[in-house]
C-alpha cells in the first residue's frame, strides 16, 4: 500500500462510515490526530472507537483531495470533506489538510488539520 493509497482509503471508510476498515490500515502503534478529538487515538481500537463515534454522527460523506503529494512514506493533501449531521440535518463541511506516515506499509501517523471554529458551538 503506498501512502496515497493509505489515505484514500481512510477517506473511502469515512465516505461509507466504515470504522473497522479505517482502523485496519494502521499499525498496531499507530496514531490519529484530529482537531475534533480531545486527545489523539492511539492504535487500532481507540482509532475504530473514535471513528465509530464520528462517523455515527454524519451521513452523506465526501471526501475530496487535491492536490495530494507523495514523497517516501509520506503523503500530504489538501482536501475538503461535505457531510450532513445525523441530528438536524445541519451542514457538516470543512476544508483541512492531511498528512498520512507509513511504517511497514501500515497508517504510522494520520495527523489532520482545520479550524474548528466555525464548526463548534
Amino acid at each position: 500500500m503506498t501512502p496515497g493509497e493509505a489515505l484514500r482509503a481512510v477517506c473511502d471508510a469515512w465516505e461509507v462510515g466504515d470504522p473497522d476498515a479505517a482502523a485496519s490500515l494502521f499499525a498496531a502503534d499507530g496514531v490519529y490526530e484530529d482537531p475534533l478529538y480531545p486527545a489523539p487515538l492511539d492504535g487500532p481500537d481507540a482509532i475504530r472507537a473514535g471513528l465509530a463515534e464520528g462517523m455515527g454522527a454524519i451521513e452523506d460523506c465526501r471526501v475530496t483531495l487535491d492536490p495530494v503529494v507523495e514523497d517516501g512514506d509520506r503523503v500530504l493533501a489538501v482536501g475538503f470533506f461535505a457531510s450532513r449531521l445525523r441530528d438536524g440535518g445541519d451542514r457538516f463541511d470543512f476544508p483541512f489538510a492531511i498528512l498520512v506516515e507509513l511504517r511497514d506499509g501500515r497508517i504510522a501517523r494520520l495527523s489532520e488539520y482545520f479550524d474548528t471554529k466555525p464548526l463548534v458551538p
